[in-house]
């Protein structure tokens, strides 16, 4: 297949990718196959996609540093199941203790991986395939397809908020529920703080598209029709956000909502000295988040009370301390919880995750994992720093702007839950990432232009 068909095919491609990823990847931990035919299905799109990235490799730096962490990503899982020599498996203090231990037990012949759980960090290996050929597959797409990838994901998302309906007026021992266990109003997702990230990454989108709809019928002088479509679906995805009874997700929601307004050109703040329904539309806006947060604060205050998340975050970044440098491996979580948390938690409690995936992240892949985090960081400082930098709001400044801040509200949420630990949310946040950072270099292809390219380039601008 030659890099001029793989082009063409890979908008549809990833299009049918992000739908079986949300209709079949909802859950953590599936036993049945499922995530495996998943994976299978993203073998095409990655290899599509690859095939036009060795003949267009991005010239953007930034674009490229993206490139280089998802590489290093797929690096790190694949070291950790190598063997080790003694010398070097034997720095963290807590497989000192774990030799000993075995060595007590009988167990004289042990094979040293850096992994302490070879199978599940290669099982985790596996599982970044799909969000590698959505990644991979988004940096490629030109100006127009970035719009469809994230109306494809806004579409995704609503669905998932009707079927979340569906079920939810299903009696409990309903043929028709997707789970046998009451999932709440997680529609195709099997925990309800999902479908919370899922609502705010659909309000952020529509919000960012809203504002691209208006920026291109204030251009072309079409109806705006499409303008009030998108802010209805924003609403709608804010409205439904509570609905998932996630106290994170509603104390992200209105930052997030406030920062799209801002960053997207819907509530230009350099206009609204001059525009008094701007400044009052504005405040209302603040009013109500500030409104939101006191409220959801009071949430929180109830989630510490009654629940264990920051327990089960302190127990984690203590293991972490004890397996660093190298880290207990991806994937190791579970049995290493179980050992250090107390008895009387474990006969109340069914630990699956940290419920922070930051602290979690630090356990399982020690210095070099923290150290690729703050790679992904600085990444993410560096587009908002160029989207602060663009004086015009143009139509890539706007999907760089509205992807920038789904991706921001995804890891804020990954403080106090796991969503990136879901096939469909990891992947999807990917994608985003993709259409950010190709946007990020058109626009900074453009600004390097020479002043006679950028005039005759401004025409078709519309179709960015």
């Amino acid at each position: 297949m030659s890099s001029d068909v793989a082009r063409r095919w890979l908008l549809p491609a990833l299009s049918a990718l992000l739908a079986a990823l949300w209709l079949g990847g909802g859950v953590t931990q599936d036993g049945t196959s499922m995530d495996e035919w998943l994976q299978l299905l993203a073998l095409p799109v990655l290899w599509m996609s690859v095939r036009v990235l060795l003949v267009e490799f991005p010239a953007d730096r930034l674009s490229r540093c993206g490139i280089a962490l998802a590489v290093a990503l797929v690096l790190l899982l694949a070291l950790q199941l190598l063997p080790l020599p003694a010398s070097i498996w034997n720095l963290p203090a807590a497989r000192g203790a774990l030799t000993q231990d075995l060595q007590q037990a009988g167990v004289d012949t042990l094979r040293r991986h850096w992994s302490l759980a070879p199978a599940a960090t290669e099982q985790g290996l596996w599982a970044l395939l799909p969000a590698l050929a959505c990644f991979f597959a988004a940096i490629t797409l030109d100006k127009f397809q970035r719009r469809r990838v994230l109306q494809v994901v806004i579409v995704l998302a609503a669905f998932n908020v009707l079927f979340a309906f569906f079920q939810a007026g299903l009696p409990l021992d309903s043929a028709l529920r997707l789970y046998d266990f009451d999932a709440g109003f997680g529609g195709l997702f099997a925990n309800t703080n999902h479908q919370a990230t899922a609502c705010i990454a659909g309000m952020v989108l529509a919000t960012g598209l809203g504002a691209e709809a208006r920026f291109r019928a204030r251009c072309e002088g079409v109806h705006l029709h499409a303008v009030w479509g998108y802010f209805l679906l924003a609403g709608m995805f804010l409205l439904a956000t509570p609905l998932s009874t996630s106290r994170a997700g509603m104390a992200i929601a209105l930052p997030a909502l406030a920062l799209a307004l801002v960053l997207s050109g819907a509530v230009p703040l350099r206009r609204m000295k001059r525009n008094k329904a701007a400044l009052g539309l504005a405040a209302g806006i603040v009013l109500l988040m500030l409104l939101g947060m006191q409220a959801a604060l009071g949430w929180m205050a109830i989630d510490l009370a009654e629940e264990q998340r920051h327990v089960f975050a302190e127990i984690t970044f203590q293991l972490g301390l004890a397996h660093a440098p190298l880290g207990s491996g991806v994937g190791s979580f579970v049995p290493l919880f179980a050992a250090a948390s107390p008895l009387q938690m474990q006969d109340v409690y069914y630990v699956n995750h940290a419920h922070n995936e930051y602290v979690q992240w630090w356990l399982e892949t020690g210095w070099l994992g923290m150290l690729l985090l703050v790679g992904v960081l600085a990444v993410l400082a560096v587009a908002v720093k160029r989207l602060l930098q663009q004086r015009r709001r143009g139509s890539q400044v706007i999907l760089a702007a509205s992807a920038w801040v789904a991706i921001a509200a995804v890891l804020a949420h990954s403080w106090a839950d796991y969503p990136l630990r879901t096939l469909s949310l990891m992947s999807t946040t990917a994608a985003l990432a993709g259409v950010m950072l190709a946007a990020l270099a058109d626009i900074g292809q453009r600004r390097h232009m020479p002043e006679d390219a950028r005039d005759q380039a401004a025409p078709n601008a519309l179709a960015d």
